[in-house]
């Protein structure tokens, strides 16, 4: 196991709120603080017991990652950090240390092969959330019937290249959405207000997908669809179900161990659920790269 040598960006609240959890890191040896930067000067040379480094000055440090303490604005510090060299693949939020027995090389691996997840919910643009990585896919703040999402998946790249289409708005919670055609399939975009933002999105992100490193992530309660997903030739597949199966690709997500026996929650909650962590089951970054297991049941 490598030891990652990590420069901490600030010392604000998040900071507080996490740095326990970057100390248990260091205690299993995955990860060693070399130093924090700070945007207003510390009366101190070290910090928790750990340097403070002058911004100006990382050009001379020997790290490979950089730790950005701020959830909020994450984005915009990642941005300035860049502007100074240093490569996206080294900039991290404290928000992984959050990942229940984050395995930190499991992590780096899977944030470095630019992983582009597919689903047909939120559980994608969730997951990258909760990962603190890019969105390499298009498939975020929307869903689809899982009929039309088979479609996509059996022929992406002619998908991926069709014209989308305004089809009408239709309503959500809070907000009308517009519907989109693709090819012949509806895509909503139901956290969406307007068209144009969807399509200014969807576009920008289609631009991003590593055809050669596709997580394909369905769900669905209906067995034929199931058998059609194992079908499908993509090599990195889980399609999660609420019936017990054999097949490899299928996943069995037992209700009653989530839920009881309250049937009025619809499964799509439940998937979303399970990837906010409001539901304890599966190891996400064993899941990512290829382990169906229900490791954190065990």
């Amino acid at each position: 196991m490598k030891k990652w040598n990590c420069i901490i960006w600030g010392h604000g609240r998040d900071y507080d709120n996490y740095i326990n959890a970057i100390k248990l890191q260091e205690m299993h040896g995955a990860i060693k603080v070399i130093g924090i930067t700070a945007k207003d000067k510390i009366r101190a040379k070290r910090l928790d017991g750990y340097p403070v480094i002058d911004k100006e000055d990382l050009k001379d440090a020997d790290f490979d990652i950089v730790i950005v303490a701020s959830l909020n604005k994450f984005a915009e510090i990642q941005k300035s950090i860049m502007q100074k060299g240093i490569d996206d693949m080294k900039i991290v939020s404290i928000r992984i240390f959050s990942i229940p027995n984050l395995n930190f090389d499991k992590y780096i691996e899977i944030k470095n092969s630019k992983l582009s997840i597919f689903s047909n919910c939120c559980w994608g643009g969730i997951t990258y959330n909760k990962l603190g990585m890019q969105f390499y896919s298009p498939f975020i703040n929307m869903f689809l019937d899982c009929q039309d999402y088979l479609k996509i998946l059996g022929e992406p790249k002619k998908y991926m290249n069709s014209p989308m289409e305004l089809v009408k708005y239709a309503y959500a919670p809070k907000r009308l959405y517009p519907v989109c055609d693709l090819n012949g399939v509806r895509l909503h975009f139901n956290h969406y207000s307007s068209y144009v933002e969807a399509l200014e999105l969807w576009e920008k992100r289609k631009e991003r997908i590593n055809w050669d490193n596709i997580f394909i992530m369905m769900y669905t309660e209906d067995k034929g669809e199931a058998e059609m997903f194992t079908e499908l030739k993509h090599k990195k597949k889980v399609c999660f179900v609420p019936f017990e199966t054999t097949q490899e690709s299928l996943f069995y997500i037992d209700r009653e161990y989530l839920v009881g026996n309250d049937k009025d929650v619809p499964f799509y909650d439940l998937i979303n659920g399970l990837a906010w962590g409001m539901y304890k089951y599966y190891d996400i970054l064993d899941l990512l790269l290829g382990d169906k297991n229900k490791t954190r049941l065990i």
